[in-house]
């Protein structure tokens, strides 16, 4: 077929060039060539707005409760932590290779511990997993050494190719599918450890196509590959508490829809909102609300320099069917998520902050009002130095310094301590009424949350028990 075009097209020029004569065949293919790259220039400059078409918007009357708590501690500290805890020279955790997800009300981070350059990689296994839990400080970090037979970064040798795992889950899913190796999860379940790898499609158009979600490739640690289609994942027991929505498709699905206002208000009036990124972990962040449903929290600002909140933007992470975002915008301005760091350095003026690092400024609603938890870091983000809360309607920051153990709980009880210190008298019954009623829902949410982790901990050392068939130390 393609050599049937060739023929045809030096045809097309011969006879257009005895038609036309040299220069005028020149100046018409010229004249083709400019506006060909015009129409493409135009096509492309369109093809996000005919994508966002496609992404439908669910509008909120209020926020959703929140609690960026649960993740105490960043990313980058949960690394720091889990890879002082590797001894073998010959493999390593890679710090971009983790994830999150929760275990009741446990953020969780994991790894895999690799094998350490190249010539590792393909002569040795992974040796097991790590797992950090985020809501506490100094982070619980479980080491579980096991053999696996593929990791991330695995290569064998075959006669002709490097085979990995990335092909060996395209050769198990289908070409049509892409994995989303950078959104990874490690679990254990029974005893046994795997690895869930997302799996993308695409929905398409004449313009446009979008990322939604096939399912997962759930790699056991013996190499065995199970593909696992999305209206299987919430019967899935190895899916409980997982974000199933990768964070990597909800992000597109929000920039996506920053083209919804069409080309002449994107690109000239630029009436749209923008992510703005601080700090070595990007948005969105993985948050469990009062429900206990999880969701990708996106902070959008508008464009240019304006940096206070526009729209907070939900993604439900257990949502796999349909292209669906939750919008929440705000009536009145409040502190965006890219200027938290300068009221964070101006709480602490004695800081060396040519040393340390603010991360992961998140959302946490509490009694209708909206904080933003940040930690700061040493620069190898090892050290805790604080944990900041702050007040984005007033830019009040309650800080807390840990100097012993403290969890996401000591947090709250602190936001709750300094909200009734700087709670001003009511004028009236009914708003002493109103105001204690608050109070009390508040307090009856922290002993629910603590009840929660106490099951949890039970559960736990059920399990151990029945496992071993020894009694708990």
């Amino acid at each position: 077929m393609a050599a049937y075009w060739f023929t045809a097209g030096l045809a097309a020029l011969n006879y257009a060039y005895r038609l036309l004569g040299r220069r005028r065949l020149v100046a018409y293919i010229v004249a083709a060539a400019a506006m060909l790259a015009v129409a493409l220039g135009l096509a492309s400059l369109y093809a996000p707005v005919a994508a966002s078409r496609h992404v439908e918007v669910m509008s909120l009357d209020e926020p959703i409760d929140v609690n960026g708590l649960k993740c105490f501690i960043p990313l980058m500290t949960a690394y720091a932590y889990a890879s002082g805890r590797i001894q073998i020279p010959t493999h390593r955790v890679y710090s971009e290779d983790s994830y999150v997800y929760y275990l009741g009300n446990h953020s969780v981070y994991n790894w895999i511990i690799e094998p350490e350059g190249f010539w590792n990689h393909l002569t040795k296994k992974p040796l097991g997993v790590v797992f950090v839990y985020g809501d506490e400080y100094p982070p619980h970090v479980e080491v579980v050494e096991k053999p696996l037979e593929w990791g991330l970064h695995s290569k064998v040798f075959r006669l002709l190719f490097f085979d990995t795992l990335e092909r060996r889950i395209v050769l198990a899913a289908g070409l049509r599918y892409k994995p989303l190796l950078e959104d990874n999860i490690e679990i254990l379940h029974e005893e046994r450890i795997y690895i869930l790898v997302p799996l993308v499609t695409w929905k398409r158009g004449l313009l446009y196509s979008i990322p939604i979600l096939y399912g997962y490739a759930v790699v056991d640690e013996d190499g065995g590959i199970e593909v696992v289609e999305k209206d299987r994942l919430a019967s899935d027991p190895r899916f409980q508490g997982m974000p199933l929505l990768p964070e990597a498709i909800a992000r597109s699905w929000v920039e996506a829809y920053r083209y919804r206002v069409g080309l002449i208000e994107f690109y000239l009036h630029h009436n749209t909102y923008v992510i703005r990124d601080i700090g070595t972990n990007p948005q969105p962040y993985l948050e469990q609300g009062a429900d206990s449903r999880l969701y990708w929290v996106f902070v959008a600002e508008p464009p240019g320099e304006t940096y206070s909140t526009r729209y907070i933007i939900y993604v439900e992470a257990s949502h796999v069917e349909g292209l669906q975002l939750l919008f929440y915008e705000f009536p009145e301005p409040v502190i965006g998520i890219s200027k938290v760091e300068s009221y964070i350095k101006q709480a602490h003026p004695i800081y060396d902050w040519g040393e340390l690092s603010i991360e992961e400024p998140m959302l946490t609603m509490l009694n209708g009002t909206l904080y933003w938890k940040a930690t700061v870091t040493t620069k190898d983000y090892r050290g805790l130095v604080a944990v900041d809360i702050v007040n984005a309607a007033t830019s009040e920051i309650t800080s807390l310094q840990p100097r012993r153990h403290i969890t996401y709980l000591d947090a709250l009880q602190a936001i709750l301590g300094h909200m009734a210190i700087e709670e001003h008298p009511a004028k009236s019954l009914e708003e002493r009424i109103n105001t204690l009623e608050h109070r009390i829902a508040e307090v009856i949410k922290t002993l629910e949350e603590i009840q929660q982790e106490l099951q949890e901990l039970q559960r736990m050392v059920s399990n151990t028990t029945a496992s071993t068939g020894e009694p708990p130390r």
